[in-house]
């Protein structure tokens, strides 16, 4: 099932980076038609646009990271939660592998988490039936891969 995941998300990861490049795309063939057309009157929207398109940039570049950290995980399976485990818990279904946010896979809700977070930072070097205090609330983890 692990693997099955990490080629869900993998393939995620590749979908968010082709949307953020066809956005830019789109939006950069659209300020070359501005440029041509309006002339000078019109630098502030060029400019606004430009903004867009960095902003969108920086969002690639994001999933770009997130793709380089994910593509250096090993799937390996371990009884312990580290960076590269799966785990089902009370409280959901995570992923411990880069900053990635929730996807569903075999219609279950799957949280991919960098090993920063704080959850992770508490999942992790626990085992399944082990149980851990998040916001106040008692969780117990039910399977680890």
């Amino acid at each position: 099932m692990k693997a099955e995941l990490y080629e869900v998300i993998k393939h995620k990861i590749e979908e968010k980076i082709t949307y953020f490049n066809h956005l830019i795309e789109d939006l950069r063939a659209s300020n070359n038609d501005t440029k041509s057309s309006m002339g000078d009157k019109y630098e502030t929207s060029r400019e606004m646009m430009q903004q867009e398109i960095t902003r969108i940039q920086n969002q690639l570049n994001d999933v770009l990271i997130q793709q380089d950290i994910f593509s250096k995980i090993k799937i390996i399976d371990n009884p312990i939660i580290g960076l590269g485990s799966y785990t089902e818990t009370t409280m959901g279904n995570f992923c411990i592998a880069c900053s990635f946010g929730e996807i569903e896979d075999e219609m279950k809700k799957i949280f991919v988490l960098s090993s920063q977070t704080p959850l992770a930072k508490i999942l992790m070097g626990k085992g399944k039936n082990d149980s851990f205090e998040m916001n106040g609330k008692l969780f117990k983890i039910l399977k680890v891969e």
